[in-house]
């Protein structure tokens, strides 16, 4: 068993270090925001990409789960959730300085509210907690389920780890196109 989840997470890290930087990662966020009229110029759409990037390479996190998350949480969009989530990766503030204590993340100056309108910040923030979810539990699904404080913690996971799939696929096709 330890020995094919070994190989899985190769074939991840392979797919993923090769194929998600690109036009066809960029092109899919540009789509999700212009759904929504949001500003999607080239500069602000790399800017994204290497903050996820980033995120991915501090983390540990294989980037196309992060971006999963992203996609289901609030596709690419800076938005206030229901219960006082944040950002494009809805963390709430509380959650952000207990991960940042525990990584030695520095407080912004003007407080946790930040990580709704800074989206660097607040895919390094939901990053570390995804990967403080992983290193607690020691495996993706029960991190991703746990990262939801919601009731429908298995819906929520199967959506994530659904959106991941896909991603991977959409990775290794390109990655054969490129």
């Amino acid at each position: 068993m330890k020995k094919h989840f070994l190989i899985f997470l190769l074939i991840i890290m392979t797919i993923s270090t090769f194929a998600l930087p690109g036009k066809w990662f960029r092109d899919m966020i540009k789509y999700y925001r212009e759904a929504y009229n949001l500003p999607s110029d080239e500069d602000l759409i790399q800017n994204i990409e290497n903050a996820i990037l980033d995120a991915s390479k501090e983390t540990g996190i294989d980037p196309l789960l992060i971006t999963s998350i992203i996609i289901v949480e609030t596709e690419f969009r800076n938005v206030i959730g229901m219960h006082g989530e944040l950002g494009m990766m809805q963390i709430k503030p509380d959650t952000a300085e207990f991960v940042a204590n525990l990584y030695n993340i520095s407080t912004p100056q003007e407080g946790w509210n930040r990580i709704l309108w800074d989206f660097k910040l607040n895919i390094k923030i939901g990053s570390y907690y995804l990967k403080y979810l992983y290193d607690k539990f020691h495996n993706i699904t029960d991190a991703v389920k746990h990262y939801n404080g919601g009731t429908y913690k298995e819906q929520y996971a199967q959506k994530i780890l659904a959106k991941y799939k896909e991603m991977l696929k959409v990775a290794s096709v390109n990655e054969r196109n490129s």
